[in-house]
Parts: structure tokens; sequence; C-alpha cells
């Protein structure tokens, strides 16, 4: 592996993520104006996810995720050519893979979405300021990287689109023939409440709504203590609360009408609100802006976590652990550290491997 010096590339990328986070950076203030104009996502969301990344920076989260990698000057990925493909599902999604690539020593090559253009771009015009001893390319169109060859790929997707995108990036010879691939395909996570409280119920709230549910992170399916049906009316109401305080951009209505028809004729509990449905239902929760609520315990969350597998990507407690099972705090559900695993991958670690 070729020699990075450590110190002096953590250095200028901390400084630069500084910068490009700072309250008087016109350049992100001008990413955020064109985010918005576009009704990508809404001045809520992408405020509540700097403030995330702020929180993150200032609690030392780079040289944390620096030392837990076991990144050094001789085990890097200099020289390495990554392609990234990142999600737009919501703001600022490819941010952690970005900044990984980036950490690694890696040359980053990035097909930004057409969904979330202008914010990832902000911040690696920054990062090309910084006079990293690294190439930084980046583009919302995946021909841009013809003939790249590049040694890894890393990207988010359904299992489902993976041959697909496979066989794109071998017809462009954007990657190498025999390159690695580091694939994300969780889709949704678990939330465990041994016990009903207020707080417990604003967590869940936040976990379950904020980008409009959306993401691997985003709660679609809880195991809880209690029954839907004996806490819909206080939900219903916390709910309402948190959307008049979080206005979501503005979607079409989802075709959810069907499934609540089906509830009410079999007698189903559910919370109906226009454009999101909970739902008691033990059922793989296929459908966007759907949750399932579950009663029951923790035999219970080893068993939805088994049968649906590789789709959960995290499980949450808002108490008391799960025995054999990994869980985190349901209050950093929306708030994960810059170093968190998507589908258990540490995205430093496996370039450096």
């Amino acid at each position: 592996m070729a020699e990075l010096n450590l110190n002096e590339h953590i250095s200028k990328i901390h400084k630069a993520v500084e910068e490009w986070l700072s309250q008087e950076n016109q350049v992100l203030w001008k990413a955020i104006d064109q985010t918005v104009d576009d009704g990508l996502f809404s001045q809520h969301d992408i405020e509540f996810q700097l403030s995330v990344l702020r929180e993150n920076i200032s609690n030392g989260d780079i040289q944390e995720w620096v030392n837990q990698s076991e990144l050094s000057d001789r085990k890097n990925a200099k020289g390495q050519k990554v392609l990234c493909l990142h999600a737009g599902n919501l703001p600022l999604v490819g941010f952690q893979t970005a900044l990984g690539t980036l950490l690694s020593g890696a040359d980053y090559h990035g097909k930004l979405s057409r969904k979330d253009p202008y914010l990832l771009s902000s911040f690696l015009k920054e990062v090309k300021k910084a006079g990293l001893d690294q190439q930084i390319r980046y583009s919302t169109d995946l021909n841009a990287f013809k003939d790249l060859r590049a040694n890894k790929v890393v990207f988010a997707g359904s299992e489902e689109s993976v041959p697909e995108v496979k066989g794109k990036i071998l017809e462009l010879k954007a990657a190498k023939e025999h390159a690695e691939y580091i694939i994300r395909t969780a889709k949704f996570s678990i939330a465990y409440l041994d016990d009903w409280n207020e707080e417990t119920k604003q967590e869940l709230i936040e976990a379950m709504l904020r980008y409009g549910g959306k993401g691997c992170r985003s709660v679609a399916v809880v195991v809880a203590n209690v029954g839907l049906k004996k806490v819909k009316e206080e939900l219903e109401k916390a709910i309402r609360e948190f959307w008049e305080l979080n206005p979501q951009h503005q979607k079409p209505a989802p075709d959810l009408q069907y499934q609540y028809a089906y509830n009410a004729a079999v007698q189903r509990s559910q919370l109906w609100l226009e454009d999101f449905l909970i739902q008691e239902s033990e059922e793989l929760p296929d459908t966007d802006f759907t949750v399932n609520w579950v009663e029951g315990g923790e035999e219970k969350v080893r068993e939805l976590k088994t049968h649906f597998g590789k789709k959960v990507q995290s499980v949450y407690s808002a108490g008391k652990k799960i025995a054999g099972i990994e869980t985190e705090e349901l209050a950093k559900a929306q708030r994960p550290n810059l170093w968190w695993k998507p589908d258990g991958v540490d995205v430093v670690e496996e370039l450096i491997r």
C-alpha cells in the first residue's frame, strides 16, 4: 500500500468539512436554496440533516471513525480508484460514503443522484480546495466514468437492481472486470418498545416520519408491549403536531386507500393519516408511507428480524437491550454517528482491506 501522511490528510479533510458546514458558507446556502426550489427536499429536513452532521463533527466523529477502521499511514487505499453510486432518497444520504472514501485516501469518483445533486456537490467543491493528494471527480451521469476501470464500487439499491447496475458498469468499463462491489440493500429498521411513555413516543415518531419515512434507518416495523388500538389516539395527535413543526416536502398522496379499506373490512386496527398508514400487521412493510405495528416482546423481534433477513438495517431499542441482537438507541435512529455501519459494513474498513 502507498504511504499516506495520515495526520495531515485527516486535518485537511476535517477543516474542509468544518468550512463546508459553516453558517457563512454561501455555496452551501445556494445548494440548499436550489434543492428546496426544485422541490427535492424540505428546508426542515435539510437543516435537520446538517445539524446532525455539525454535531457529529464537533463530537470528534471523524477521528473516532479513523481509529475504529484502523486507518494508518501504511494501511490505506491511496492509489485505488473507487466509484461511488450515490442514492438520493434522503438529503445528503451519500455524504458518509463520500467522506469515507476520501478518508481512506482513495481516488473518489462519485455518480451523484439527480434527486440530490446540489448538496453533496457543494461539499465536494469545498474538499477539492483542500489540496488532498487524491483525485476527486463527480457527475450525475454514469457515462462520465466510461473507461475508469475502478478497483472498487460502492452503491446502495434494491437486490433486484444489482445485476442491471453491474451490467451497465461493465459495459462502460467504469470498473475492472473483477472489481469488488460493496452493495447495500437494507430497506428499513425495526423499533422495539418495552415501555410506552412520552419520551418513547416522541423518539418513535421522529424515527418513523423524518424524511417522509424513507431511508433504511427509518422505522417501518414497531414491536411494542401495547397494541396499536390502545395508543392510537395519542399517537395521531403527536404525529400531527410533528408534521406542523416539520412540514414535509409535498408529495403525491400515496395510494393507500385500498389497504385502508381492506383493513377496515377485516377489522384490523389501524391509524389512517391520509398520506400515511400505521396498521397492525406482521407482513413485510413493502409499501411506502406504511408502518406495521406488532404487539409482542423480545422473541417477536427475533422472529421478525430472522424472517425479514437482509432487508432490516437496524433494530432500535427504547429501553432494555435484546439478548442476542445488536441494538441501537431509538433516539439515534435519524441521528447516526458518522461511523455507523450501513448493512453492517464500515466503508473505510472495506476500502483499505
